[in-house]
């Protein structure tokens, strides 16, 4: 038989316990990705102000046209309404899209992480491995 002071201990642990298993996880490792993206490692450098370092994710096109996500960007439907109309489009990160145009690679990504359109081009790329280097950037994917 237990005191009422054991009762209680038990009773407060249990609840702990149970408090415990049922809090959310930290959002970062519960973040889902929409179809066709993966996490991975990348690096966006644009004017030697590093923009993603890191984890990142990313989708691969046919072709090897890719984008890249900053870690902390969020995507319609999945973090937000999807309104499909582009109006109500978030971003919380920086990206980049790189892509095979005529003979050569461009690119173009955010200079603001809220900016949901790429007002930053990049002309005449050459790829360096997992890198693709411009005048003033320099994009890299590791899968």
């Amino acid at each position: 038989m237990t005191t009422g002071d054991e009762m209680i201990g038990r009773t407060v642990t249990a609840g702990l316990a149970i408090a415990l298993s049922l809090s959310p996880a930290p959002a970062q490792s519960r973040h889902r990705l929409p179809s066709g993206y993966k996490w991975g490692r990348c690096l966006l450098v644009v004017d030697r102000q590093t923009r993603i370092s890191g984890k990142c994710s990313y989708q691969i096109e046919k072709g090897g046209d890719f984008n890249i996500q900053g870690p902390r960007q969020v995507f319609a439907g999945i973090d937000y309404p999807d309104t499909h109309s582009g109006a109500g489009e978030m971003s919380e990160d920086y990206w980049a899209a790189v892509y095979k145009d005529g003979d050569v690679w461009s690119g173009y990504g955010n200079s603001d992480i809220r900016a949901t359109h790429g007002d930053e081009r990049w002309e005449d790329l050459r790829r360096d491995g997992a890198c693709y280097l411009g005048k003033d950037v320099r994009v890299c994917l590791w899968r």
